[in-house]
C-alpha cells in the first residue's frame, strides 16, 4: 500500500465529435500520446453514442477497459453534456470484472476476480438506478479487504430516461457494474458541504429506497411540513433538502430524495435503513464550492506530486449549483492544477475507514501521484 504512482504514466483527453469513431480515437490518440501507451483505461461516455462502436476503437489500444455512462463528463473546462472522457494509464497492472447486477453475491464474485491484484486501488461504477449498490459494495469488500482504496460513482441515464450502461472490455451490462482492481494507490477524499436543519428523528418504517414512516408518521406528511413543500414542487424542495444520517466519522451520509409515492412514502436514490436516525440538511452554495476545494486539497495532500485526477460530481450539485458550477470545477482545478477526467454521478463511492460507502450528494477526488 506504499506504492504510490511514481512509474504510472497517465494520460486524459475528451471530445465531444459528433459520432462515437471519432470521438473515442481523437480522446484515445490524445490520451495515449500524453502516457505512452495504455495498460487500462477507463472510460466515462455520455448516452449520446453506440457503445459497441466505443469499445471497438478502445480495443484497439488495450484489452483492459472500465467505464460506465454519465449524465455528463466532468473536465477541466467544466461539464460536457454529449461527449466522452479517457483516462489512459501505462505502468499498471489492472483487472477488470462486468457484474449483471448489484448484490452481495455478485460482489463477493467480483471480489474474489478482483483479487488477482494484490493490493491498489478499486474503482466501481454501478448502474445508479439500480437496487442493492450497497449490499455490492459490502460483498466486494468483504472478499477484496482493506487492502484496497475504494473509488467510483453510479453511472446515470442523462436525465432521460435511456437505461443506463456499464462496460469492460468483455462488453457492457445494465442494472449491473463494472469494476476494476489496478496497481497503485491513488488518495482519495470526499465531502458534501450539507447541514442539518432539523432535530435528529428515527424511519420506523422503510423497505430498501422506499421510507415509508418517519417518527410513526407518513414520511410525506412529516418532510412536507418540516420542509414547506407539497407533491407538486417536492421535486424542487426533495434536491435542495435531502436527509442526512449522522456516522460514527462526525460527518453525515447523505441520502437524496427523489419522488413521492401514492401512498405517501418516499422514493430515495440509495438505500435508507428502518430504525435508521435522520435529519432533514440544508446547504449554502458557497458551502457546496468551497467543500469541492478541500475534498481536492486533501486528496492531493495524499501524494508528494499529483500527477492527474479522476473526479466523481454528484448530478444534483449540478442542477442545484446551475451557473455556479463552474465555479466548483474551479475550485478543483486551481488546486490540483493537472489534467483530470470524471463524471456526473448518481451516487458516489468512497471508503471510510477504508470500507467502501455509497454516498449521495458528494464529491470524491482521487489523486495519482508520488507518495
Amino acid at each position: 500500500m506504499e506504492n504510490g504512482c511514481e512509474t504510472v504514466r497517465a494520460g486524459i483527453a475528451y471530445s465531444n465529435a459528433d459520432d462515437a469513431g471519432s470521438a473515442v480515437k481523437s480522446a484515445l490518440d490524445e490520451a495515449t500520446a500524453q502516457s505512452g501507451g495504455a495498460d487500462f483505461v477507463i472510460i466515462f461516455s455520455t448516452g449520446h453514442y453506440n457503445l459497441k462502436d466505443v469499445l471497438t476503437h478502445a480495443l484497439d489500444v488495450t484489452d483492459n477497459i472500465a467505464g460506465c455512462c454519465s449524465a455528463g463528463i466532468v473536465t477541466p473546462e467544466g461539464v460536457m453534456n454529449r461527449g466522452v472522457g479517457i483516462c489512459a494509464l501505462k505502468g499498471v497492472k489492472a483487472r477488470t470484472y462486468l457484474g449483471e447486477e448489484c448484490s452481495w453475491k455478485e460482489g463477493e464474485r467480483a471480489g474474489e476476480s478482483l483479487r488477482e491484484i494484490e493490493s491498489g486501488t478499486a474503482l466501481i461504477f454501478p448502474d445508479g438506478c439500480a437496487t442493492g449498490v450497497p449490499d455490492l459494495l459490502r460483498g466486494i469488500y468483504n472478499r477484496l479487504g482493506p487492502g484496497f482504496i475504494y473509488s467510483g460513482g453510479c453511472s446515470g441515464d442523462n436525465l432521460k430516461k435511456v437505461e443506463s450502461k456499464q462496460f469492460t472490455e468483455r462488453g457492457f451490462t445494465s442494472g449491473g457494474f463494472a469494476a476494476a482492481s489496478v496497481d497503485a494507490v491513488l488518495s482519495s477524499a470526499v465531502g458534501h458541504g450539507w447541514f442539518p436543519v432539523t432535530p435528529p428523528m428515527v424511519v420506523t418504517k422503510a423497505s430498501g429506497k422506499i421510507v415509508s414512516e418517519i417518527e410513526g408518521k407518513t414520511a410525506l406528511d412529516v418532510y412536507s411540513k418540516l420542509v414547506r413543500c407539497s407533491v407538486d414542487d417536492f421535486a424542487y424542495h426533495g434536491m435542495r433538502h435531502p436527509l442526512g444520517l449522522p456516522c460514527a466519522y462526525g460527518d453525515f451520509l447523505i441520502r437524496d430524495p427523489i419522488a413521492v409515492r401514492s401512498d405517501g412514502s418516499i422514493e430515495f436514490v440509495s438505500e435508507v435503513p428502518q430504525n435508521s436516525v435522520v435529519a432533514v440538511m440544508d446547504c449554502r452554495h458557497e458551502d457546496l464550492i468551497e467543500t469541492a476545494k478541500r475534498v481536492a486539497e486533501t486528496a492531493a495532500s495524499g501524494v508528494k506530486r499529483v500527477k492527474f485526477a479522476l473526479v466523481f460530481d454528484c448530478v444534483s450539485r449540478w442542477l442545484l449549483l446551475g451557473s455556479k458550477f463552474q465555479d466548483e470545477i474551479r475550485s478543483v482545478k486551481d488546486v490540483l492544477d493537472v489534467p483530470f477526467i470524471g463524471m456526473l454521478t448518481f451516487g458516489e463511492i468512497y471508503a471510510t475507514f477504508r470500507v467502501p460507502l455509497l454516498h449521495n450528494k458528494t464529491v470524491v477526488v482521487a489523486a495519482g501521484g508520488e507518495k
